[in-house]
């Protein structure tokens, strides 16, 4: 049991340490021998853990997105209604936008030609915080805050508003982003934001 946990560990710490050398260099042109020399490791322990550089950075999307999601949970509990949440929720994809990675994922999921597995596991790992938002959907639902409707539909629509978004990252400063993100959440709620008061 300790070996299992032990070996989780040694991948966990690949996958860190070379978080900086893909934001600086990208996926591309990052090589093998960079990543072992980070590591202070021969390419056969890499390779021991990681079938590929390809496995060994989406473990690291992977992590990274498990990160983004602790991060929101730690954020959530200052906010007390389902429409605090989606605004909430709404910077918390512009506060990651400077994650360092940022670039690279998008330069990897853009770039690559993967296999089915890959993309499906790459989808997997993109659906992870489709959970998060419709949660806060069917709270608004419960609390009244938000009208009845399919909340699939609606997880939808606000994930793809988030992740549309994401372009101007290229375009614009980061205020102007967040007013825009802000401004997105508050049209969708024009529509499906219970006006009458609360019994």
């Amino acid at each position: 049991m300790k070996r299992r946990k032990d070996v989780a560990q040694i991948k966990k710490d690949i996958a860190w340490n070379t978080k900086e050398l893909f934001a600086q260099k990208g996926y591309a042109a990052t090589s093998m021998e960079e990543i072992c020399t980070v590591n202070n490791r021969s390419k056969g322990s890499i390779y021991y853990h990681f079938k590929s550089k390809e496995e060994l950075f989406m473990y690291l999307i992977k992590l990274s997105y498990e990160e983004w999601i602790a991060s929101w949970h730690a954020k959530e509990e200052q906010y007390t209604t389902s429409i605090e949440k989606l605004y909430g929720l709404a910077d918390h994809y512009v506060d990651d936008m400077e994650n360092p990675l940022h670039n690279a994922i998008n330069e990897f999921v853009s770039g690559q030609s993967i296999s089915a597995e890959m993309m499906e596991e790459m989808l997997a790992i993109i659906r992870i915080p489709y959970t998060t938002c419709k949660n806060i959907i069917i709270q608004g639902m419960e609390q009244r805050e938000l009208k009845k409707q399919n909340p699939d539909d609606l997880m939808y629509i606000i994930n793809s508003l988030l992740n549309g978004l994401s372009t101007l990252y290229y375009e614009l400063e980061f205020t102007e982003i967040r007013r825009l993100y802000r401004a997105g959440i508050a049209t969708i709620l024009s529509g499906i934001q219970n006006t009458y008061e609360k019994n």
